[in-house]
């Protein structure tokens, strides 16, 4: 039973990083909060607040990848929220699963998400 409970839950793999970001709530917030996207997965990511964000609130995000386009921008549902680590300079972590996206974003966030991935396997062949 404990073997169950410690089993990763995520279908995907998450990659460490921090990338410029900045979110709303969707419904009552109409000007965005900036903030750090802490890791990335293909369909969600971790990111910070200073107010607790409730599950099941929807956030509007902007990250910033990093590849001298725009921020990617999506639709994104609150699955989970706690206590940041100390010293990140955010009171909560937030992770969220992506909901929607638009489809140029979409597709520059997966091949960032892809690079990654390469990157990490390529690691073990050296």
């Amino acid at each position: 039973m404990i073997d169950e409970f410690l089993k990763e839950r995520r279908k995907y793999p998450r990659f460490e990083l921090n990338l410029d970001a900045k979110y709303k709530v969707i419904d009552y917030e109409n000007v965005f909060r900036f903030t750090n996207a802490k890791n990335i997965s293909a369909e969600g990511l971790c990111f910070e607040s200073d107010e607790f964000l409730k599950t099941g609130l929807y956030v509007q995000l902007e990250v910033d990848l990093k590849d001298s386009n725009p921020p990617v921008s999506m639709t994104a549902e609150i699955m989970w929220s706690g206590k940041a680590h100390p010293g990140s300079g955010r009171k909560y972590a937030n992770g969220v699963k992506i909901i929607n996206m638009p489809i140029g974003d979409e597709a520059r966030f997966l091949k960032y998400y892809c690079d990654r991935i390469v990157e990490k396997l390529s690691g073990y062949l050296k």
